[in-house]
């Protein structure tokens, strides 16, 4: 009788396990606890320091520092549960198109913003 049950156990863990070893989507990564909406981007403006915009936009997706300051980039990607909100991703996309939602800010030597623009 063990024997039985024993079997039977392992031949349904066997058909389980094979039954759900299909390929599932992968889903992109999100910075956890960073969800943006239109309003806090509106907050950042031209002559602002880059410690405002890391403390309303959070940690940058994408830095690049050259001789003359910062670029910082953020990616988005729309929430499903609230409107006019935007996940932001944890990688820079592979492929950026007009429908790509971003936030990019330069900042000279000093932690100055002399250039902010988005698309939300």
């Amino acid at each position: 009788m063990k024997r039985q049950l024993s079997a039977i156990s392992f031949a349904a863990v066997l058909i389980f396990g094979a039954c759900s070893s299909e390929q599932k989507k992968s889903e992109a990564a999100y910075v956890p606890n960073s969800d943006i909406r239109v309003v806090e981007a509106n907050m950042v403006k031209e002559g602002d320091k880059r410690i405002k915009a890391e403390a309303v936009l959070g940690t940058p997706t994408f830095e690049e520092n050259t001789q003359d300051g910062s670029v910082l980039e953020w990616y988005f990607e729309s929430t499903t549960y609230q409107k006019n909100s935007y996940k932001t991703l944890a990688d820079k996309p592979s492929r950026i198109d007009d429908s790509t939602k971003y936030i990019k800010v330069i900042v000279d030597k000093k932690g100055v913003i002399k250039k902010y623009e988005y698309k939300l």
